[in-house]
Order: C-alpha cells, then sequence, then structure tokens
C-alpha cells in the first residue's frame, strides 16, 4: 500500500469511525456524475483516503437536482467522506499537480471519454510509467473503441440500448428504471475490479488498467434472469414478462413472493382456495401458471385489508411484504434495528448517510465526515 507519509492525511473522522479494510490505501477521483464517485465513495467507506480532484468552480454534477444551499442532495450522497482539492487541467500546472498526486496514489478512478485522458497527456502509457504501482480504473459508456466509442453515456441512454427499457415497460409503452440504476451497478462492479486488482498487485507489484463500459456491465448484471429466453443456443421464444407479485388489497397493496411449489400451495391456503391446487399441478407450461396463479389470488386479495392479509401470510408461512413508502422504510423497525442510516455534519448542516451494508467482524462502517466544500482540503493535500 502507499506509504502514508507520503500525502498529509488529514481524513476527517467522527466517532463512527474504527479500523476498515483499505486503510492506508490513497484514492484519486477525477469523476463527475454517479458512476465514479459512487464507486469511490464506497471505497472511502471501506477506510480510503479518497481525494477528490475538482474543476475551478467545483464539480458540475454539485447542484443538480434537490439541494440545499449548493449542494446536491445526489451529489452529497455519492461524494461524503472525501476530501476535495481544485485543479484546473487545462492547464501545464494542473497537470503537474495531479501527476504529482498520482504519483504517489495507489488507485485511480476517472470516468472520462476515451480519449480525454490521453488529450490531458494522461494517457495510461504515461500513467503506467508515472506510478508502476497504481490501479487504474476508466468508466466509460460503451468501451474505447468501435462506433460508440465517443458517444455521450447517460443512465437511461444505457437502459434504452440494453433492453431495460423494453423490458420494464407495460401495455406497449416503454419505461425507464428510476433512481440512475446503471450508474450505481457500474460503480459497485468498478468497486469489485479494483479490490481485484489490489489482491493481484499484492501478488505481483504492480498496477494496472481496468476498463469497465457501462453497456458491458448491464449485459452481466441482467443475463441471469431477464435473456433466459435466449440463454440456450437457437432458441427464439418471445420474452413475456413476469407475472405481477403486487397484488391489491382493499385498502391498498401487498407483496408476495412464493418461490416454489409448497409456497405456493400455502399461498392458497392462506387464501382459503385450496382447491385449486390440482389445477394449477396440470398445468405444464411454468410461464403460464404463474400468470394464471397470480391471476387468481389478486382477485381473491382485493377482498379484504392489507393489514389481514399482511397477518394471514405471515400465520401460514407466506413470503409477502407491505408496499412501504420511502419514509415508511426510513422508519422501518427492522431498519432502526440493523441501524442502516445516521446523520453526520457536512457543510449545510447534519446530513442522512447509509452506512456500508457489509459488517467487519461486527464492525459497522458507518460515514466517516459529509461531503467536502469545494477545495476544501487544498492547504492540507500535497501534489504542488
Amino acid at each position: 500500500m502507499s506509504d502514508p507519509q507520503r500525502l498529509d492525511r488529514n481524513v476527517p473522522v467522527t466517532s463512527s469511525s474504527s479500523q476498515r479494510p483499505l486503510d492506508g490505501v490513497v484514492v484519486v477521483e477525477t469523476s463527475s456524475f454517479l458512476t465514479g464517485p459512487f464507486a469511490a465513495m464506497m471505497l472511502a467507506d471501506l477506510g480510503a483516503d479518497v481525494i477528490k480532484v475538482e474543476p475551478p468552480g467545483g464539480d458540475g454534477f454539485r447542484k443538480f437536482g434537490h439541494n440545499r444551499d449548493g449542494f446536491g442532495a445526489s451529489w452529497t450522497n455519492a461524494n461524503r467522506g472525501k476530501r476535495s482539492v481544485v485543479i484546473d487541467l487545462k492547464t501545464e500546472e494542473g497537470t503537474r499537480r495531479l501527476k504529482n498526486l498520482i504519483a504517489t496514489a495507489d488507485i485511480l478512478v476517472e470516468n472520462w471519454r476515451p480519449r480525454v485522458a490521453a488529450s490531458l497527456g494522461l494517457g495510461q502509457d504515461v500513467l503506467g510509467s508515472l506510478n508502476p504501482r497504481l490501479i487504474r480504473l476508466s468508466i466509460n459508456g460503451f468501451g474505447d473503441t468501435g462506433a460508440l466509442a465517443n458517444a455521450p453515456a447517460f443512465d437511461s441512454l444505457i437502459q434504452g440500448r440494453t433492453g431495460i427499457v423494453a423490458a420494464e415497460g407495460r401495455n406497449g409503452k416503454p419505461a425507464v428504471t428510476p433512481f440512475n440504476m446503471v450508474d450505481k451497478v457500474t460503480g459497485v462492479f468498478g468497486v469489485q475490479a479494483i479490490l481485484a486488482a489490489l489482491y493481484e498487485r499484492e501478488k505481483t507489484g504492480r498496477g494496472g488498467h481496468i476498463k469497465l463500459p457501462m453497456l458491458d456491465v448491464m449485459g452481466y448484471f441482467n443475463f441471469p434472469d431477464m435473456f433466459q429466453h435466449r440463454t440456450f443456443e437457437g432458441d427464439t421464444s418471445a420474452w413475456k414478462p413476469p407475472a405481477s407479485q403486487v397484488l391489491e388489497t382493499s385498502d391498498g397493496f401487498v407483496v408476495i413472493s412464493p418461490a416454489n411449489g409448497a409456497q405456493m400451495s400455502k399461498t392458497l391456503n392462506a387464501i382459503d382456495r385450496p382447491q385449486w391446487k390440482d389445477e394449477f399441478k396440470q398445468m405444464r407450461d411454468p410461464v403460464a401458471m404463474a400468470e394464471e396463479f397470480f391471476r387468481r389470488v389478486s382477485e381473491v386479495v382485493k377482498e379484504r385489508d392489507t393489514a389481514f392479509w399482511l397477518a394471514r401470510f405471515e400465520a401460514l408461512d407466506v413470503p409477502a411484504a407491505p408496499v412501504f413508502s420511502l419514509d415508511e422504510y426510513l422508519n422501518d423497525t427492522q431498519v432502526q434495528n440493523n441501524r442502516v442510516f445516521e446523520f453526520v455534519d457536512s457543510p449545510v448542516g447534519p446530513i442522512r448517510t447509509a452506512r456500508y451494508p457489509a459488517t467487519f467482524d461486527e464492525r459497522r462502517l458507518a460515514a466517516r465526515s459529509g461531503p467536502p466544500s469545494i477545495g476544501e482540503h487544498d492547504q492540507d493535500i500535497g501534489g504542488h
């Protein structure tokens, strides 16, 4: 790992801090929007010292969407726990300073379009010779070759090209999955790749270049279930949307998820329709059977209220859940039991944060600090 003396590590620490798996690892992040920042934020939660390099005026995504005093909530949630420096990469002095930071770092996270790094004098040959132990993560939309190599890449565009928008649609109308699913999934894969590269570096002593196209990520992520009808060679079956597991009650909704024959049998017992079991057993097409099963169950569930069905399903061991609002989820007793969220200080007052979901020998890795102000750590961090 990097020598702790090579960079001044004035990392903000709160009482929630503890020993973390990536303590001592230095990350330089030059990315914007959500893919790279989300990956780097996860590395910060795991203990890395993440230095966010921002242009003059700050990351252009800082004020995006719902915000308070210039701190966009999405930006805040993807950039907490980091330190910020302002570097103008359009100047020779700025490029020199970034190179100085990279020379003593373990990891570089960037999501420039493929040709941008070379245009800045930061091509892979330069970075590799500058710091042979550096692990470089390059996130882009479509890869660095091919007709789309330099095309703009945003979450919804990748969804459109990877079948998600078509598959999410109902009644002939396509629909985008909200909440930047592609960006966040790509960030998680980026962290996974970085951790694998860190392990490889322990064996070889050398870093390397990781290329991570969003297009490829979603192919890997979606394939196990979305592409069931294209798994077997020669299969030309039509894609069918899965039967809805959301059931309307007399006063709301519930979700059920009977995953096997025994659980489907319990569901029929719960709705007092055990006589249907033999009919379903005779159905040879599992997809058609599932559609008919949920259609019939939904008609019965409409007759009673949500509280009745949740209690009934629980009593008969049917996998079921309420349909919570976002606020109901935040206030759920199990969420509180697990201590998923807590508040930390920030330049705009206390902010709610979600802790890293895994625990390490019972250590909970809560956020160590809020997001930085623009250039807040210019004087603390070297590279001048």
